[in-house]
């Protein structure tokens, strides 16, 4: 009994995503490292997300306004897996469905702990800070892209 306790224990915590404060990165670090660039890209949309579902009802226009912000960088985080991973694309865009899907979760219960504990999600936490972040690197990336195509 307790082997399979001590086997569940480790599965479980290899499949659950911890977040961890983006204010450790800067856009340096994305430019620089795949691996850097394709983390901070996931907890973004993950982050974005988790306003999306916790805002949907209530403030449905917030919730759209994120739901666009997260689509503009979305793509992003499927390129970058396809490149680290050295898969197809579609493969590529499965795996980090199913990723943002998970981490999303994490960020909608620290979220909703948050909110219990101090009356708003990101007050006295890291998330705001985090979607702060996310912000600067969604602007850097379009105007990068912008910037590329020539506009």
């Amino acid at each position: 009994m307790k082997k399979l306790f001590f086997i569940f224990f480790i599965s479980n915590s290899l499949m659950a995503q911890t977040i961890q404060p983006l204010s450790n990165y800067s856009l340096e670090d994305l430019l620089k490292n795949d691996d850097t660039n394709h983390h901070v890209i996931k907890a973004c949309v993950s982050l974005y997300s988790a306003i999306i579902e916790l805002t949907r009802k209530k403030y449905p226009d917030l919730a759209n306004q994120f739901y666009e912000i997260a689509n503009t960088i979305y793509p992003y985080g499927i390129i970058s897996l396809k490149k680290i991973q050295n898969i197809s694309y579609q493969k590529a865009e499965k795996v980090f469905f199913n990723n943002v899907s998970k981490l999303t979760d994490a960020y909608i219960d620290e979220m909703n702990k948050n909110g219990k504990k101090n009356g708003s999600y990101f007050k006295d936490s890291f998330l705001g800070n985090d979607l702060f972040f996310c912000h600067e690197i969604t602007k850097s990336m379009q105007l990068m892209v912008q910037e590329s195509i020539g506009e």
